[in-house]
């Protein structure tokens, strides 16, 4: 999640709003409730918080 974070950000010069590093954990978590056919593709660790 963190490299589509980045290319998005190296293919949008001026930046994406919303594209904050403290959400990426929790768009991965999105995505894969969405598609969950793509969670082996994606190292998701224990929540700390709620």
């Amino acid at each position: 999640m963190k490299a589509l974070f980045e290319a998005l950000r190296w293919r949008h010069p001026h930046g994406v709003k919303g594209l904050n590093n403290n959400y990426t954990a929790l768009y991965a978590r999105q995505l894969i409730a969405a598609h969950p056919h793509w969670a082996s593709a994606m190292e998701t660790r224990r929540r700390r918080s709620p």
